[in-house]
């Protein structure tokens, strides 16, 4: 059976800030690094048979944090950056919500997320792809992939078969742990989402009907 762990990189300043980062390359702020070195210690007694993680530098650096002890290199996929927020990076969440042509993006998912942006469904596609791939890989293996809050609610929410328009009623914290079980062309099933402390339950196989 595999087990998927989807990670949220650690904090930077312009998560601190409610800046948009988007793709842009900002690193973690102390923070952050404490944070990716306490989840590194919450998972050290479990083992990991993979780590996959989107090439930007916050999710770069959180993943190199997760993996110094354990012998593995992690392998960048941009099928994980995050999404595409356009020409509202740099720009506060207060400061796009003031725009005298802003509507939030859950309620328009056939049009980008921002002005020369990607859509939420560009999103889903990219993820579940690599999902897809990593089924057929890493069957009975765990792996752990490290991306980005909208990446991991594209993910969820199409495992769970919620619709794309939900995607702000639930949050994905940084360095937070979200696991998917299951085997390709059999079943899934969400084990938890934005998972923060008490990691060992989530290597405890329970079924529950």
């Amino acid at each position: 059976m595999l087990k998927l762990l989807l990670v949220r990189h650690g904090e930077t300043d312009w998560n601190r800030d409610r800046r948009i980062m988007g793709r842009q390359e900002i690193g973690l702020n102390e923070t952050g690094r404490l944070q990716a070195l306490s989840l590194k210690e919450g998972l050290a007694r479990f083992g990991v048979d993979a780590v996959y993680s989107s090439s930007v530098c916050r999710a770069r650096e959180t993943a190199q944090i997760l993996t110094e002890d354990r012998g593995i290199k992690p392998k960048y996929d941009d099928r994980l950056v995050e999404i595409h927020y356009g020409d509202w990076v740099g720009m506060t969440f207060e400061e796009v919500r003031t725009l005298p042509d802003y509507t939030p993006y859950f309620k328009r998912l056939d049009t980008p997320v921002a002005p020369n942006g990607e859509t939420l469904y560009q999103v889903r596609d990219r993820a579940m792809e690599f999902v897809r791939q990593v089924q057929r890989e890493h069957a009975d293996q765990t792996v752990l992939a490290v991306s980005h809050a909208d990446w991991i609610k594209c993910v969820v929410m199409e495992f769970l078969g919620i619709p794309s328009e939900n995607i702000w009623k639930f949050r994905i914290d940084n360095v937070s742990v979200s696991l998917i079980e299951g085997e390709i062309d059999s079943w899934d099933r969400v084990i938890c989402v934005n998972q923060r402390g008490d990691l060992d339950r989530l290597f405890v196989t329970r079924f529950a009907f």
